[in-house]
């Protein structure tokens, strides 16, 4: 299933991209600047704006991240164990 998580992870890294020509493109340089340097704004803006990007493609990025974080829980992606004392 980590190969799954992986390509799921992929293809929304080509869907923040998509998104971030089309801030470039309509919002300016600024506001594709800002959503190069924080992800969350390119999502938000996109879900805003899905109009000028493409509803496909902004629902295609939010499977494919409830996607990527269900396959990469299964498959022990998240975890963060510590252990207290001698190893």
């Amino acid at each position: 299933m980590g190969i799954l998580a992986l390509l799921c992870l992929l293809g929304a890294f080509v869907c923040q991209i998509i998104v971030i020509v089309k801030m470039f493109q309509n919002a300016g340089v600024l506001q594709g600047i800002i959503g190069l340097v924080c992800g969350i704004w390119a999502f938000i803006w996109g879900w805003m704006n899905s109009d000028k990007v493409g509803k496909n493609i902004m629902l295609a990025w939010t499977v494919l991240i409830i996607l990527y974080a269900v396959l990469a829980g299964l498959s022990g992606g998240f975890n963060y164990s510590y252990s207290v004392g001698t190893p």
